[in-house]
């Protein structure tokens, strides 16, 4: 475990001084390790004194992607052998498996090799509230207590299963599993809470609300995990003609079975067999060399692109090169990928289920219901002709779905805003908090201080 030389001198009226703590954080990793980085650019731009701990497995990115000091307060901690051995027992089993038990069990043992460098910091530096943005699975437990300055926990989501006729895509030793993780996930709240302990819990959802321990002590507070970046994600350009050529359809996500990858594969079929169509497949994972032989078998290579893993540069390219962005994901809590294609401007192909369902519109998105596989199948396959068959659709869907993001304040900047509205709301209302001279913030995406401290939002 290293820790950076970053003493500054404590000045009682200063501002808002946050420790967030995270197994990962990251820039150009994908899913959750992004939301921890965005939230600490968020917390500067927002005047907030930030301090971060995480895995050194991030720390040669983060050089480079955090402005230097920044960077030197960071404090990353090493594996432990046993985090080493789980990972590799994790392997023998089933993607599903290895995700809810071994990298649990993994992210649980960073959790707790983290506590000294996170008391250290708090001391050292006079933290006034611990920030910890992930894991965002509700059921995950945290160690992330007993400090002596509140915690917020949040965004979580999470605690979703597939429809019903999708059930069967999981095995009956993989239910057990999920069954069986959930289970533990009770009893270990009880001897590890700091979720039950926080001062607040953020969560994405009612469905994550339900899924969080009994006996909670803090307050529950409703905001999105997923956002944008919209520097990033630059619109794309419909003013300008575009010479005739195939309508393209983008999918990025894992190539994992509840990802619906195979089902879309096979429902481009009759579009790649009709012509003037593309399917643009971005990502990797253990299905990988599955959906390429699919894609092979079925004759329609000429029509299908497997990029692999993109650098975000490449991706964010190659999306304003698409059409039609299409989500096929049968267990999506959030849709971080779905969020930044809606931002660039590409309408939305997905399942009325899960994050799709959450955070679109018709305006923007059309969604397939998930009643059998076969309707899955016809559906996304009709909804991608429709779009198809109307360039001035496609560009009235796409506008809407950028207007969208930013209207339903999606963007991290708005984020980070608001938690850092509700960090300095729990600092005022904690008796530990010292004397500050507080720069108030204006309420968005909905959030006011409640008038008591036991008060739910």
């Amino acid at each position: 475990m290293e820790h950076k030389p970053d003493r500054l001198e404590d000045d009682a009226c200063s501002t808002l001084r946050v420790l967030v703590v995270a197994e990962n954080i990251a820039l150009r990793l994908s899913g959750e390790t992004l939301v921890p980085y965005y939230y600490l650019r968020g917390f500067a731009n927002a005047g907030i004194e930030t301090w971060a701990i995480c895995h050194e497995r991030v720390r040669d990115q983060l050089c480079e992607d955090l402005e230097p000091e920044q960077f030197d307060r960071m404090t990353f901690v090493k594996d432990r052998a046993v985090q080493r051995a789980l990972f590799r027992i994790g392997a023998l089993f089933a993607p599903r498996i290895a995700d809810l038990v071994f990298n649990q069990l993994i992210a649980i043992v960073t959790q707790w090799s983290m506590r000294a460098a996170v008391r250290d910091l708090i001391e050292r530096q006079a933290i006034d509230v611990v920030f910890q943005p992930t894991p965002i699975a509700p059921k995950s437990p945290s160690f992330v207590f007993g400090f002596g300055v509140p915690v917020v926990i949040g965004p979580m989501s999470g605690a979703m299963d597939l429809p019903a006729a999708f059930r069967d895509m999981e095995g009956a030793v993989v239910r057990a599993g999920i069954a069986m993780s959930r289970w533990l996930a009770t009893g270990l709240h009880q001897i590890i809470p700091g979720k039950r302990y926080a001062a607040a819990l953020i969560v994405a959802n009612r469905q994550t609300r339900a899924a969080l321990p009994r006996a909670i002590k803090g307050r529950i507070i409703e905001l999105t995990e997923s956002g944008v970046d919209l520097a990033r994600w630059i619109p794309r350009d419909y003013l300008s003609e575009r010479p005739p050529g195939p309508v393209r359809f983008v999918f990025c996500s894992r190539f994992v079975d509840w990802k619906g990858i195979g089902f879309l594969v096979d429902a481009f079929i009759p579009l790649a067999r009709a012509g003037g169509h593309e399917l643009h497949l971005v990502g990797d994972g253990e299905l990988f060399d599955a959906i390429g032989r699919q894609i092979g078998e079925a004759g329609i290579r000429d029509a299908v692109t497997l990029h692999g893993r993109l650098p975000l540069a490449e991706y964010a390219a190659l999306l304003r090169r698409c059409d039609v962005y299409v989500t096929p994901s049968l267990r999506e809590c959030g849709g971080m990928a779905m969020l930044e294609a809606m931002t660039v401007g590409l309408p939305v192909v997905g399942v009325d289920w899960g994050g799709a369902a959450h955070y679109t519109t018709p305006e923007c998105a059309i969604l397939v219901s998930p009643s059998s596989k076969s309707a899955l199948v016809a559906g996304l396959t009709q909804a991608m002709l429709d779009l198809a068959a109307s360039c001035d659709r496609r560009r009235a869907m796409g506008e809407a779905a950028r207007r969208h993001v930013i209207d339903d304040h999606m963007t991290w900047r708005a984020k980070a805003e608001t938690v850092a509205a509700i960090l300095r709301d729990v600092v005022a209302a904690s008796p530990t908090a010292r004397p500050r001279a507080t720069r108030a913030l204006p309420g968005v995406l909905g959030y006011r201080p409640p008038a008591s401290t036991t008060a739910s939002l």
